[in-house]
């Protein structure tokens, strides 16, 4: 495959691709939010009113972040490449094995990132926002603080440089991550057939639910994004939950009330500590 021919396609097919990537981002959300509504996973109150606020806050935020940023993974996939800099670059290596390499370089980057951060307390600090959420739905995917989105950045712009990924790879893997990161975020459940067997290479609804358990040995579990294979080799994949999904709490233990759903305190809590009262930290 001619991987210039690829991008010059996709060049001339979307002239605009930041608009149209955030068009078919936000349909996704839309498209799936209709679904879980009609059948949720789970059937306690989402309190829509309440959280979404918050969570589509944060969400335009980071987006915003990220249209301004200077910096992405893939632009760094760009500019490695043009300079021959990083592994693939250097020995010139076949498209295909290109193409394996960035995509198992990145998702590993992505589950190693989100394993440290849950086992590192300053990052956890900043990662619990996004665990914060007291209910699960597609406007869970949009809550995480900027300083995550930041971090998520540097991780693996510089995993993109020191492996000379390809960039048009890079940049279709981005893609599938952000949708499939919005639905393993959405209140729905696949059919436990159906499950048991995706679930084998890709992370699914029922699987990822777990990883947004009040109970901590679940929560620190189930870290990939994409792929269960790093999971499954590192020893941190969980297949159910211990007293099934209908008795599950989302959340922390920790942030049961208001806080949870309030943007600015959301923003602000990595510099708290959240085992202080409530009424102490506002």
């Amino acid at each position: 495959m001619d991987w210039l021919t690829l991008e010059r396609v996709i060049y001339a097919l979307a002239p605009d691709r930041q608009t149209l990537l955030l068009f078919g981002y936000f349909v996704v959300i839309a498209t799936l939010a209709l679904v879980e509504a009609r059948k949720p996973a789970f059937s306690a109150d989402p309190e829509r009113a309440s959280r979404w606020p918050a969570n589509f806050g944060i969400g335009v935020i980071n987006i915003t972040l990220a249209i301004v940023a200077p910096i992405s993974a893939v632009i760094a996939a760009y500019w490695a490449g043009s300079k021959g800099y990083g592994l693939l670059n250097y020995y010139s290596a076949p498209w295909w094995l290109a193409a394996v390499v960035t995509v198992l370089g990145r998702s590993f980057a992505g589950y190693a990132l989100h394993f440290i951060m849950h086992r590192t307390p300053l990052l956890w600090r900043v990662h619990r926002v996004h665990h914060s959420d007291k209910h699960l739905d597609v406007s869970t995917a949009l809550r995480s603080h900027p300083a995550e989105a930041v971090l998520l950045i540097a991780v693996t712009a510089s995993a993109a440089v020191a492996l000379g990924m390809n960039p048009v790879v890079l940049a279709l893997y981005e893609m599938v991550e952000a949708a499939v990161h919005v639905a393993t975020h959405a209140n729905l459940r696949l059919p436990e057939r159906l499950d048991r067997a995706v679930r084998w290479l890709v992370v699914t609804p029922n699987m990822h639910c777990l990883h947004h358990s009040s109970w901590h040995r679940e929560t620190d579990s189930n870290y990939g994004t994409v792929f269960s294979i790093w999971d499954r080799l590192f020893g941190t994949y969980r297949s159910a939950p211990r007293a099934g999904y209908d008795a599950m709490q989302i959340g922390l233990k920790e942030i049961r009330d208001e806080r949870a759903n309030n943007l600015v305190w959301q923003l602000k809590s990595p510099a708290l500590d959240i085992r202080a009262g409530a009424d102490q930290e506002k």
